[in-house]
């Protein structure tokens, strides 16, 4: 194990076939794992806890984000995790290694009316225009991440229920309603692709679209109506459960259709539903504006 690339190859592979990880996620863990150790110049069983600490140090020298820094520590504890499970290593030098304290930054999203505004100004006359529209009302409709949107398969979805099957994070599936009015739109994008590709979504030369189309198709269609807010496909998934909470959608609920593993992960959101309380409390209730004399 002299020359890391092998060892993290192998780990890599090992997360993709058998964990189930997206390729985000394996790109993520490469460069972070080639970065340690062309910080650490050490073949993989020479590295030191003192190794990974000097590592740490040096991302906070260089102004590195907590939450960067902390999934950069993972990507090491699962490396060599693995290794010594399959008996390459003797020994963990990251099993005393504690992650970067973090503050939990509230999630930005879009208000009801603006997210409205966006989708009812998508035109869909052409084929194209149809596919970016049904895929922005999906993401909404659904609160599915990128990656799962462009994995859909037409076995995935259940017409006669309005429910489509997303397969998730580290292979785990889940079912999820789809409206009326997406379903219209999904049904309708079927029927005028001509195309036996099982993926859902294909380019104009009917290929499937990848993570980065999404991102662009929603950066058109932000630049065509110039639309003041910056918005990724991940703000629609924060947007998609800000809504529900707000209109008295239980948590637990809530947690199953984002496909959260931890309640915990799904609570951030609370606290976005409760800064809108406290807002709409302050203007409606009789003593909630200025302090009376």
């Amino acid at each position: 194990m002299k020359n890391p690339e092998g060892p993290v190859e192998e780990f890599l592979r090992y997360c993709e076939t058998e964990r189930g990880y997206s390729s985000h996620t394996v790109i993520n863990y490469r460069n972070d794992l080639l970065e340690f150790f062309r910080f650490i110049e050490k073949p993989c069983y020479e590295v030191t806890p003192l190794d990974i600490r000097s590592f740490m140090e040096h991302l906070y020298d260089i102004d590195r984000a907590r939450t960067t820094i902390n999934r950069k520590i993972s990507a090491i504890r699962s490396f060599f995790h693995y290794h010594i499970r399959e008996g390459h290593l003797e020994s963990d030098p990251s099993v005393h290694i504690t992650s970067a304290k973090t503050f939990r930054h509230l999630p930005d999203f879009l208000t009801m009316e603006e997210m409205a505004l966006l989708l009812n100004s998508l035109p869909e006359t052409t084929e194209k225009e149809l596919r970016d529209k049904t895929i922005l009302e999906l993401l909404y409709a659904t609160g599915m991440r990128v990656g799962e949107l462009v994995g859909l398969k037409r076995e995935d979805i259940r017409f006669e229920d309005r429910l489509v099957r997303i397969m998730g994070k580290g292979g785990k599936e889940r079912l999820s309603p789809v409206h009326e009015r997406a379903f219209r739109l999904l049904s309708r994008y079927l029927d005028v692709r001509s195309s036996e590709e099982e993926r859902i979504f294909l380019s104009l030369r009917k290929r499937p679209l990848q993570e980065r189309d999404i991102r662009r198709i929603l950066d058109h269609a932000l630049y065509s109506m110039a639309f003041a807010k910056h918005i990724t496909p991940h703000k629609i998934r924060h947007s998609f459960a800000t809504h529900l909470l707000e209109r008295g959608a239980d948590l637990r609920m809530v947690q199953e259709l984002l496909g959260h593993s931890s309640l915990s992960t799904t609570q951030v959101y609370t606290h976005v539903t409760m800064e809108t309380m406290k807002k709409v409390y302050q203007k409606c209730h009789p003593r909630g504006g200025k302090k009376s004399e």
